[in-house]
C-alpha cells in the first residue's frame, strides 16, 4: 500500500454533477485516499447527496460550512487533510479510475515534487478514449514557471490537474474571496518545487458549463486576474527573476488591454472610471522596460479601439 493521498473536493451547488464526480474518486484503482468534500454551503440538494454517499464509504469525510467561496473551501480541505499527497478535483468534473495511480506512480517513480497531467474538455457525460502517445518532461522550478508563458500555459497554472506534496503548502493558502485563485498561487507552489513531472496523458474530464465563473459574460470580478498577475510580478522581483519577471509584466499589460477592450464592450455603468484606473496600473508597471511591440499595442488602442481589434484583438 502507498503513501495516504487526500483528495479534496469544494462543492457548492452542483446537485446534477456530484454523484458522477464522486463516484468517479470512490472508484479509484488506488485505494489509500482520504476524500474530502467540502460542502461550501449549497442550497440545492448537495449537501444531502454528498452525505448519502459518504455513509457508504469511510474514506470520505464532508465538511460543511458556510458559503465563503472555491479558495477558502480548498483551504478548509488543506487545513484537514490527513495524506501526505494533495489532490484538488472540481465538483462538476470527474476522471478516470487510474488517475490518482498515475498521477503517484509519475511522482514517486521520478522523484518529483508535483505531478502534472493533462485533461479533456467535455460538455456531456460521454467517456473519451484516445490512444496518443504518451509524453513525460522532467523539470525544475523555473522551468515549470516558464511553461506558464507558453502555449502550454493552462496545464501549468491550474490547480486541480496536479499531485502536490502537502508540504507545499505548509505557509501557502489561496486567496480567499478571489476568482482565478489558481493564477495567485500556483506560481508560488512551483517556485517551491525542486523537481516537477509532466505527462500529456488525459486523465480528467474537465466539464464545460455555461454558468461557470469563467463562461459568464464579462463581470468585474474578472479584475482579479489583473492583481493575480501584478501579485507575481512583485514575487518574482523579490525573487530576483528577471526573466521571468519581464515575461509576466509584458502578458499583465496584454491582459489590461484586452480587458480595457471587453469592458468598453460591455454594459458596465462606470466603464469609464474602470478603464482609467487600469491604464493607470500599466503606467505604475513602467511600460518603459517593455518590448516595442507591447508598446505599439498599448498607444494604438489609445489612439483607436477600433484599429486595435483588426490588428490585435
Amino acid at each position: 500500500m502507498g503513501d495516504l493521498i487526500s483528495i479534496i473536493i469544494p462543492v457548492y451547488n452542483v446537485r446534477n454533477y456530484i454523484e458522477k464526480c464522486l463516484y468517479s474518486v470512490i472508484n479509484q484503482t488506488y485505494s489509500n485516499i482520504e476524500i474530502i468534500i467540502v460542502d461550501d454551503g449549497s442550497t440545492d440538494g448537495s449537501s444531502e447527496v454528498c452525505d448519502e454517499i459518504a455513509s457508504k464509504d469511510n474514506r470520505i469525510k464532508v465538511i460543511h460550512k458556510e458559503n465563503g467561496g472555491l479558495s477558502d473551501a480548498r483551504n478548509k480541505g488543506i487545513e484537514n487533510a490527513n495524506g501526505e499527497y494533495i489532490l484538488f478535483l472540481d465538483s462538476d468534473d470527474w476522471v478516470k479510475k487510474s488517475w490518482c495511480e498515475r498521477m503517484y506512480e509519475l511522482l514517486k517513480e521520478n522523484d518529483a515534487d508535483i505531478s502534472v497531467c493533462n485533461y479533456y474538455k467535455v460538455i456531456s457525460e460521454e467517456e473519451i478514449l484516445e490512444n496518443d502517445e504518451i509524453k513525460i518532461k522532467h523539470m525544475d522550478n523555473i522551468e515549470a514557471l516558464n511553461n506558464i508563458y507558453t502555449e502550454d500555459n493552462v496545464q501549468y497554472i491550474l490547480a486541480w490537474n496536479k499531485l502536490y506534496k502537502k508540504s507545499l503548502f505548509k505557509e501557502l493558502r489561496y486567496p480567499f474571496g478571489k476568482v482565478h485563485e489558481d493564477e495567485f498561487l500556483t506560481p508560488e507552489i512551483l517556485y517551491l518545487s525542486e523537481k516537477v513531472v509532466v505527462t500529456n496523458e488525459k486523465l480528467m474530464y474537465y466539464r464545460q458549463t455555461p454558468g461557470s465563473i469563467m463562461n459568464r459574460e464579462f463581470n468585474i470580478k474578472r479584475l482579479d486576474y489583473i492583481e493575480a498577475l501584478e501579485k507575481r510580478t512583485e514575487f518574482f522581483r523579490e525573487k530576483k527573476l528577471k526573466e521571468l519577471e519581464s515575461k509576466n509584466l509584458k502578458l499583465t499589460i496584454q491582459h489590461i488591454l484586452n480587458f480595457v477592450i471587453k469592458i468598453e464592450d460591455s454594459n458596465i455603468w462606470n466603464k469609464g472610471d474602470i478603464v482609467r484606473k487600469l491604464y493607470k496600473r500599466i503606467d505604475l508597471a513602467n511600460p518603459k522596460e517593455l518590448d516595442i511591440k507591447t508598446l505599439i499595442k498599448l498607444i494604438t488602442l489609445k489612439v483607436s479601439k477600433k484599429i486595435y481589434k483588426n490588428l490585435f484583438y
